[in-house]
């Protein structure tokens, strides 16, 4: 398992947060055992993962690393931004998606679910 696996959970792992406050406090204090527990994953030892929340008045802003093989270059500020995430906040919430790449990133990852179910009762 690598960290794109991780990532695929972020959203289920914040929708979570928000339903279950005993859940949000076990990742506040504990992200991996948290998220190994709900989610029934194992999440490798040499990853870190910080949580950090936001109140309304603090943010937290994540600079993701750019990929080795990623030319930035070769794209405009507005692709970029789609290939970023797409996802623009404002007032503490989300305010806008891109719908058409929103719908493709969610059914890519539905895929990428069923997917390693099957690998995982192969294995």
């Amino acid at each position: 398992m690598n960290r794109d696996i991780i990532r695929d959970y972020e959203l289920d792992i914040i929708v979570k947060a928000w339903r279950d406050e005993a859940f949000r406090q076990k990742l506040l204090k504990n992200a991996k055992a948290a998220i190994e527990e709900e989610f029934e994953i194992e999440v490798p030892s040499d990853i870190k993962i910080s949580v950090h929340e936001e109140s309304e008045s603090s943010i937290h802003l994540i600079v993701p690393s750019v990929p080795s093989n990623f030319i930035t270059d070769d794209f405009s500020d507005e692709e970029l931004k789609d290939v970023i995430g797409g996802v623009m906040s404002s007032n503490h919430g989300i305010s806008s998606y891109n719908d058409k790449k929103l719908k493709e990133l969610k059914k890519e990852n539905e895929q990428l679910k069923k997917d390693l179910l099957k690998l995982t009762k192969k294995h």
